[in-house]
This record gives C-alpha cells, sequence and structure tokens, in this order.
C-alpha cells in the first residue's frame, strides 16, 4: 500500500481516537485494491478492511462498533486530505 497515504490514515486515527488493529501483508491483499496500486503508474491506495466472520455467507456479521469506527476513519481521513495534496514519494527539484 501507499506509504505516504498510509501514515496519513494512521495519523487521523491517532488524532480522532479511532481503535484500529493493523495488519501485515504481503504485495497481494486479495482485493480490489491490489488492482488501484500496482496497475500503470500506480494510484495512492490504502486498504481500510471491516473486521467480519463468515464472509460471503448469509450468516456473515460484523460488529457494530467496528462499522462505526470504519466509517468515520474514512470520513475523517477523506476530510484530512487537502486540495493540491501530493501523494508522490519524491517532488521535482
Amino acid at each position: 500500500m501507499h506509504n505516504k497515504l498510509l501514515r496519513q490514515v494512521r495519523d487521523v486515527a491517532e488524532q480522532k481516537k479511532i481503535p484500529v488493529q493493523l495488519s501485515a501483508s504481503s504485495r497481494s491483499t486479495g482485493t480490489d485494491t491490489d488492482a488501484f496500486a500496482y496497475t500503470g503508474g500506480g494510484i495512492p491506495s490504502v486498504l481500510i478492511s471491516l473486521p467480519l466472520r463468515y464472509m460471503h455467507t448469509t450468516v456473515e456479521m460484523a460488529h457494530k462498533d467496528d462499522i462505526t469506527h470504519v466509517i468515520k476513519l474514512i470520513y475523517e481521513t477523506l476530510l484530512s486530505i487537502k486540495a493540491g495534496q501530493s501523494f508522490k514519494y519524491f517532488d521535482k527539484i
């Protein structure tokens, strides 16, 4: 995932006291995020997942607080992105 964007998400979680649990993964997450992150020149991407049980079944379930925290984290992160903000690792010299 994109390190600058990941740092921003983690900073927002810390500032807004939104609980998160980090999970290391290989270069492939098995989600659609991979297509964005690695296609062509790549698009700055970070994966925010909802912890749940029994994915893709009729009894799939998630904790209500986790759902609320994921929504708040995405919302607050979007608010933290400023117009014209660059996610480039290296700016032109």
